[in-house]
């Protein structure tokens, strides 16, 4: 009896061991581990100069993009309407982060504390999307997330775009 039960174990073992490996190498396959909206420790990402780990919630560029093709999360665009306007993820709304009371209470109809909310700006030399997601969380808006790379990692993937201001 003790045998079988050792046979069968091993069995197991290698039929498992030879599933994770097929799973792994699929293109296909089920992710071991769920997406993770807080990439603090998922992936190596490029850091704001101010990034703080305690408060700021990054994203890397793979997890923006699905957020957006979802439709999951609203983009905030932080930067000054004429760099929005000469280019933006599409269907981001403009909040410029140094006119912030001028154009919250167009942005703050358009949200809940519970949306997921992705903010940006124009690259990794720009720290707009990063003092956005603070004050939203600050206010009463927990799931505000920065994408850092911003609209220029966004344009170098060529990944979709549009010019104009919003209506």
């Amino acid at each position: 009896m003790g045998k079988t039960i050792k046979e069968a174990l091993i069995i197991l073992i290698i039929a498992a061991a030879l599933a994770f490996a097929a799973n792994y190498i699929s293109p296909n396959g089920i992710p071991s581990v769920g997406v993770w909206y807080d990439n603090r420790g998922k992936i190596e990402l490029e850091k704001p100069p101010s990034y703080n780990p305690k408060i700021d919630s990054l994203l890397a560029m793979e997890d923006a993009f699905t957020l957006w093709s979802e439709k999951q999360a609203v983009f905030i665009d932080t930067r000054e309407p004429e760099e929005y306007g000469g280019g933006h993820i599409p269907g981001a709304i403009n909040l410029p982060f140094e006119q912030w009371d001028q154009y919250w209470d167009r942005v703050k109809a358009r949200l809940t504390p519970q949306t997921k909310i992705v903010c940006y700006c124009g690259g990794l030399d720009c720290e707009l999307s990063l003092d956005a997601a603070r004050e939203l969380k600050v206010i009463g808006y927990p799931n505000a997330y920065i994408f850092f790379g911003g609209i220029k990692k966004w344009t170098d993937l060529k990944l979709p775009s549009e010019t104009g201001n919003e209506k």
